[in-house]
């Protein structure tokens, strides 16, 4: 019984580290509407029209397979700092 609190703690990480990543960035989230963990075309127009961004996509899409991953995005959020 000794080892049952460590398999408790293994099994919730999972879920830990997804709650995590949410409050890491929250726009992510807010801009991948269908909730597939990627910002596809129709998702980042409709962000780019209200953050008013001014490059496309393709610019933030480093592995060119025409979708934001959370990295990619992250890039995004900095670059509209500056």
């Amino acid at each position: 019984m000794k080892f049952l609190p460590i398999i408790f703690l293994a099994g919730m990480l999972p879920f830990s580290t997804g709650a995590i990543a949410e409050e890491e960035i929250p726009e992510f989230n807010k801009a991948d509407i269908d909730g597939n963990k990627f910002v596809d075309t129709e998702e980042f127009n409709k962000v780019k029209a209200m953050a008013d961004v001014q490059k496309d996509l393709a610019e933030f899409d480093e592995n060119k397979d025409g979708k934001l991953s959370e990295d990619e995005y992250t890039v995004l959020l900095e670059a509209e700092c500056e």
